[in-house]
């Protein structure tokens, strides 16, 4: 609350000082296209009560796609570019190769041990990536949803690239395997409950999810049967992987937040 409240200070005192008496961003400001550029994807990171930088989103916006035209590469490629997509939405790793290799590898005055080092980080976590693929996507086949529910869509790979824009270091392989799974069982539930279910099925479903328990399998018809066994048996692993480590209480936390989205599902389908 208190760091809410000195960021919310701080913000109009900060950006003041690019502002005329009248409360208007100076023109001059028109004139250091770099500068504009980072106001520019400042103003993307504001809240419903920064009036200020929705001021400098307007601001920056008007006069970058006034100069983008007539600017050097790189330059005019970095402006373009985030124009379409500033930094702050995008992908972490998509706008990091589009920065080594359109923007800071055109630069006269980059430093070529600094490049050398940026593209051997992003190859190397890249690998990394490329390892982890191919293991959800066994765990996928394995599963087998795309012959025994034929509804439901096959998108284990977009769940993979949506877990990149969360977890995309190093150190978060572990976490981001773990939520690729979990987001593809969420879209077979998704997928039972908007294309497939009656509402009968979808209610019994919704309790056995509640119940958390293996017993009530009999309970549901056979298709719903496998990705009930598949959710309980996926949540079960976790918490052997983690006990390891001593953070297999996590789990808990998790089954909670899957029975709540399960409950908002079948709200939404009655």
């Amino acid at each position: 609350m208190l760091h809410s409240t000195q960021q919310t200070t701080l913000l109009p005192e900060i950006f003041s000082k690019f502002q005329d008496e009248n409360g208007k961003f100076r023109k001059s400001l028109a004139s250091d296209v770099l500068g504009l550029l980072k106001l520019y994807e400042a103003s993307h990171i504001r809240t419903h009560a920064d009036d200020i930088l929705e001021d400098a989103l307007a601001f920056s916006t008007i006069h970058l796609e006034s100069a983008a035209p007539h600017l050097k590469s790189p330059l005019r490629e970095q402006v373009t570019h985030a124009l379409e997509q500033c930094l702050h939405k995008g992908v972490p790793r998509v706008e990091t190769r589009f920065f080594i290799s359109s923007i800071y590898e055109k630069e006269q005055s980059k430093n070529n041990v600094l490049l050398r080092f940026a593209k051997l980080d992003f190859n190397l976590l890249q690998m990394l990536h490329k390892q982890e693929l191919p293991e959800v996507s066994r765990w996928w086949k394995d599963l087998d949803f795309v012959t025994t529910l034929s509804y439901a869509r096959d998108r284990v790979v977009e769940c993979y690239f949506w877990a990149l824009g969360v977890y995309f270091e190093p150190q978060y392989s572990q976490a981001r395997v773990m939520l690729v799974k979990i987001i593809s069982m969420i879209l077979i539930v998704d997928d039972t409950f908007d294309a497939y279910g009656t509402v009968k099925e979808l209610e019994a479903y919704t309790d056995a999810i509640q119940r958390w328990d293996i017993n009530e399998i009999d309970r549901l018809p056979d298709y719903m049967k496998i990705s009930y066994k598949a959710i309980l048996d996926l949540y079960r692993d976790y918490e052997k992987e983690l006990s390891s480590a001593g953070r297999s209480h996590i789990v808990c936390h998790a089954i909670e937040r899957m029975k709540e989205v399960v409950g908002n599902y079948n709200v939404e389908s009655t």
